[in-house]
C-alpha cells in the first residue's frame, strides 16, 4: 500500500532510512546533492485544497479498492550543489553509532553521520544533525540562510 511520495526537484538514485529515526529519510541524487525527508514534519507536506491526505485511483484493482489515501512530502533539506557529489551519487551509509565521527560535537552514541559515495571518486561524510526541521527554522529566523554541506571530505 502507498503511504507516502517523497518529492524531489531532482532525481533520486539512493535512499537510506535513518538508523535512529525512522521517519527520517535520506537520499543521493543524480546531480550528486543529498537530500533529506522528514515523514513527521507537517510543514512539509504538500497540502492540495486545503487537505494534508489525498485520494489516488488504484485503476486495477476491484472497486472497493480503488481508493488509497497518501501523502505528499517535500523536502526538509538539500545538499548545497557546490559543497556536493560532482556525479551521480551511487550509495549512502550511516556510520556505526560506536565509530567517532566528530570530537568537538559527541553524538551521544546514536549515529548521526553517514558516508556518501560517488562516481566523481569522493567519499563525503555527512551530519544528519544540521538539517533538523527546527535548528533549520531557528537559523533562518536570524536571517541566516541554511547551507547544508559534508562535515568533512573524506579520501
Amino acid at each position: 500500500m502507498l503511504n507516502y511520495i517523497l518529492e524531489t526537484p531532482v532525481e533520486v538514485t539512493t535512499i537510506e532510512f535513518h538508523p535512529n529515526n525512522n521517519d527520517i529519510i535520506i537520499g543521493g541524487c543524480v546531480n550528486g546533492q543529498v537530500i533529506v525527508w522528514d515523514l513527521r514534519s507537517a510543514e512539509h507536506r504538500i497540502v492540495a485544497g486545503g487537505r494534508k491526505i489525498e485520494v489516488a485511483k488504484m485503476p486495477d484493482e476491484e472497486t472497493d479498492k480503488t481508493q488509497q489515501a497518501f501523502v505528499r512530502c517535500k523536502h526538509v533539506a538539500i545538499s548545497e550543489i557546490a559543497e556536493s557529489h560532482k556525479n551521480f551519487v551511487a550509495d549512502i551509509q550511516f556510520i556505526p553509532n560506536n565509530i567517532k565521527v566528530d570530537k568537538k560535537n559527541p553524538t551521544q552514541g546514536k549515529s548521526q553521520h553517514f558516508v556518501s559515495v560517488a562516481e566523481d571518486g569522493r567519499l563525503l561524510i555527512w551530519d544528519t544533525r544540521e538539517c533538523d526541521k527546527d535548528k533549520i527554522k531557528e537559523r533562518e529566523a536570524t536571517g541566516k540562510k541554511f547551507v547544508w554541506k559534508p562535515s568533512q571530505p573524506a579520501l
